[in-house]
């Protein structure tokens, strides 16, 4: 059922059908003179409309249970199919690459990872492309089922054209990732900054769902911030809202000559993403004359997280220092947007429950609004957030921009 841009009749029958098609997703097992009723639409207009629904596999039909009161027939109850429609959600990140299929709904139906680094050696973007075919030949999917794809891409991303600007982690600079992707896979695409897409994952279906001023933070080999206000993306002029990898958390610090861990990345970037923490554990690490238990180990940010939470002193000192980068970054962040709540997400985020007192602490003591701030709890955020993407984006039925 394809929108007609103009008044007319045709028209207002694709609008009543979105939201009939809306009311039934959001209202399972409803019937047609309850949706007449509460949308004040005509009963034949609403039953011409659920037919065709119906005959477009987007709602399913069944008997009720029980009679009414009365007796006689048995109501036909509608409910949503979730599987009507399907999305393949990319994200990008500097460690790995996940490809998943997702349903209208927000279930992962299927997903596959990569190595970011093994993909960038070959031909990233067409070993994207064989994973979701692997994925839909695994999964038996009807490729018409496949409304279009979703992805994340990291760094600055101009989402209006699908280029990815500049991602210092993967070498890109004005890289057309969308023409490359779908000239491969012929369905529609749609590019956007890796923790934009993440923040609509959690406005979908995470602690934050349906919020409309909302910030996610996340903490990996940099650092995000995905940004909505008044339920809307917030991208900024040049699509680099969001960008505090840039963010100056010590002048004092940021005078002098400190490590740049990627060119490109900005302080704070080098103060707490992961590879940043490593590179200051080892620089301690080379210092100590006595043995340590990490010493000439292969280290990781987890591990380091690990060796402090059980009061390591050299790991506690490397990850003291990172968590005061962390709140201070939270501080500036929250009395600027002052958001309803912050999600922490990302690789470092899975020790947020033992570092969050501590970030807690010292925004309570530089702030006087109270934001509530959680961990992220969502497997497979950023393909949630993907599919959420194509549902504001994409031209059909279920697009319903402003949050859904």
């Amino acid at each position: 059922m394809k929108q007609t841009r103009s008044n007319t009749p045709n028209y207002l029958k694709y609008l009543n059908s979105k939201k009939i098609l809306q009311f039934i997703r959001d209202n399972e097992q409803t019937s047609r003179a309850d949706i007449a009723a509460m949308l004040a639409i005509s009963k034949p207009t609403v039953s011409s409309i659920v037919d065709e629904l119906i005959s477009e596999e987007w709602v399913l039909e069944k008997e009720g249970s029980e009679s009414s009161v009365l007796g006689g027939r048995k109501p036909v109850l509608l409910t949503f199919n979730q599987n009507a429609r399907l999305i393949v959600g990319v994200d990008i990140g500097g460690t790995n690459i996940e490809v998943g299929i997702v349903n209208a709904y927000g279930t992962i139906i299927g997903r596959k990872v990569l190595s970011t680094q093994y993909a960038l050696k070959k031909d990233l973007v067409y070993e994207a492309f064989l994973a979701i075919q692997s994925l839909v030949q695994t999964y038996n999917i009807d490729k018409n089922k496949i409304m279009a794809v979703g992805v994340g891409a990291p760094g600055i991303t101009d989402s209006d054209n699908g280029v990815v600007l500049d991602a210092p982690s993967l070498g890109w600079k004005n890289f057309e990732l969308k023409k490359e992707l779908q000239q491969l896979l012929e369905l529609p695409v749609y590019v956007e900054n890796d923790v934009n897409v993440a923040v609509l994952g959690e406005q979908w279906k995470g602690k934050a769902k349906n919020a409309d001023h909302l910030i996610l933070i996340t903490l990996g080999t940099g650092v995000g911030c995905g940004i909505i206000v008044n339920g809307q993306l917030y991208r900024g002029a040049s699509f680099a809202a969001g960008e505090i990898g840039y963010m100056v958390t010590d002048k004092n610090e940021a005078l002098e000559d400190y490590d740049h861990i990627f060119q490109g990345f900005g302080f704070l970037d080098s103060h707490v993403g992961g590879p940043s923490i490593v590179k200051r554990m080892e620089q301690k690490l080379a210092t100590l004359t006595d043995s340590h238990p990490l010493k000439n180990k292969e280290l990781s940010a987890k591990l380091i997280f690990e060796h402090a939470i059980t009061h390591d002193p050299i790991a506690t000192e490397v990850i003291e220092e990172t968590l005061e980068h962390i709140a201070f970054a939270l501080v500036n962040v929250i009395c600027i947007f002052n958001p309803q709540c912050v999600i922490l997400g990302g690789g470092l985020s899975k020790s947020g429950q033992w570092f969050l007192p501590k970030v807690k602490a010292v925004i309570e003591k530089h702030l006087p609004m109270n934001t509530d701030i959680y961990i992220s709890e969502i497997d497979g955020l950023s393909l949630l957030g993907a599919g959420a993407l194509v549902l504001r984006e994409h031209e059909s039925l279920l697009n319903n921009r402003g949050g859904n």
